[in-house]
């Protein structure tokens, strides 16, 4: 089975996101995102995220859209993940939000964020997260 783990700064993207109302239900839809990566360690319609010029980062990071039925808002449209698959048996969520968050819109700051969530000591493994969310 593969472990996903969290950045624990996640929990803060997904209740901007609430707040602001720009993905309600994001949060709902997470375990169902983390099932879809511990499964098949793809999510459907991900591709790869070129903006980043880290060296340890190359091939393997990538971006998907989040499907939201509840909202009626589809995956390309909607909420977006930004993940890495380092190995073969962990994959790291580093960011969730998506196209009205302006911080996904500007390739600089998300590059920023991204290199600076890379760091392997600010991650949550999905299993421990749920239990205390």
């Amino acid at each position: 089975m593969i472990e996903v783990l969290l950045h624990s700064q996640i929990f803060d993207d997904i209740k901007l996101c609430l707040k602001k109302k720009w993905y309600v239900g994001l949060d709902e839809e997470m375990p169902r995102v983390c099932r879809l990566l511990m499964q098949d360690r793809t999510l459907p319609g991900e591709s790869p995220y070129h903006h980043t010029k880290n060296p340890l980062l190359y091939n393997k990071i990538f971006h998907a859209g989040v499907n939201l039925p509840k909202q009626n808002v589809c995956k390309r449209l909607g909420a977006r993940i930004v993940y890495v698959r380092e190995n073969s048996d962990s994959i790291k969520v580093m960011y969730l939000g998506g196209h009205k968050d302006k911080r996904y819109d500007d390739s600089n700051y998300q590059v920023a964020l991204i290199n600076q969530r890379y760091p392997l000591e600010n991650y949550i493994k999905y299993t421990e997260a749920i239990k205390f969310s």
